[in-house]
């Protein structure tokens, strides 16, 4: 027995040392464990911000896109004249220019006052001046051309209410046909809000 405590003697220091090398290994293996654990979960989060920002800059293209789209479609109204005010002697002009162009035979027309179409939450109006249209024809097909070109040419939008056609019965007349068109001249006004 002396000699296992001789020997015991001999190796404690070494067992000492093993088992505070068994330790140390424990505390860095759970060391390790905890700091992969951490690692994975920043990845994790990083992730998931990443994928968060992706989205928002996914939707802020989208609401790029948009935007150009409507202002492409804003600046296409724009230049048709549809936004602002009124242009009727650029109407009347364009009437005139039409009847001669056409070599129509008589074209006699009033236009109304400018009335808002319909009350809406937007910031813009939409107004409309109705025309009372009486034309005399020699064939249907000069009140559609007619129609075509005050379409093509006019700076407002022009909705045809409606056109009743009838044949000309008066002697004497160069005219085949009369027409009696209700129209109306609809343009977007931006609109004014009074401050109190």
């Amino acid at each position: 027995m002396n000699s296992f405590k001789q020997i015991l003697r001999h190796i404690r220091w070494n067992l000492l040392f093993i088992v505070l090398m068994s330790l140390l290994g424990a505390a860095a293996v759970y060391a390790s464990i905890g700091l992969h654990t951490a690692a994975q979960k920043e990845d994790k989060q990083a992730l998931a911000k990443r994928a968060e920002i992706q989205g928002k800059l996914a939707n802020a293209q989208n609401e790029e896109q948009e935007l150009r789209e409507k202002f492409g479609r804003y600046q296409s109204i724009e230049a048709r004249g549809y936004i602002g005010g009124e242009k009727r002697l650029d109407w009347v002009e364009q009437i005139r220019k039409i009847k001669t162009n056409r070599k129509l035979l008589d074209v006699q027309y009033e236009l109304q006052p400018q009335k808002v179409l319909e009350p809406n939450s937007s910031g813009y109006d939409f107004m409309s001046s109705s025309m009372r249209l009486q034309m005399q024809l020699l064939h249907e097909e000069d009140l559609l051309n007619f129609l075509t070109d005050l379409h093509d040419n006019i700076r407002a939008y022009t909705s045809v209410k409606s056109c009743n056609v009838v044949r000309q019965t008066a002697l004497g007349s160069t005219a085949q046909l009369v027409a009696d068109c209700s129209i109306d001249w609809i343009t977007i006004r931006e609109r004014s809000f009074v401050q109190p």
